[in-house]
């Protein structure tokens, strides 16, 4: 897909999946998107915790819960209907 969409975290679902409030969207984005995207890891990068590995739920929670975040789109998983992405926490855009 190449799409891109942003937001602040709301839920933690699983070890490798949250649900995230989508609150920005590229504007060159090919599909569309609700309110809210269940996202499924493909891969994580946080500057600071560079080495994130293999984590429980609880380790998700304590590392993206409230944060920021934005999600490079893979692909939507069409069994669950959750977005596979590429993940980068960021700091909150000015005036979030």
């Amino acid at each position: 897909m190449g799409d891109g969409i942003g937001g602040p975290v709301i839920g933690i679902l699983t070890n490798n999946a949250f649900e995230l409030l989508v609150s920005h969207t590229r504007k060159d984005n090919q599909e569309s998107y609700g309110k809210t995207e269940r996202i499924v890891i493909g891969k994580i990068d946080d500057p600071e915790q560079p080495q994130y590995g293999e984590t429980t739920k609880e380790d998700l929670e304590r590392a993206l819960k409230g944060k920021f975040v934005s999600c490079n789109v893979q692909y939507r998983d069409t069994k669950t209907d959750a977005l596979v992405c590429n993940v980068f926490v960021q700091k909150p855009p000015e005036g979030f």
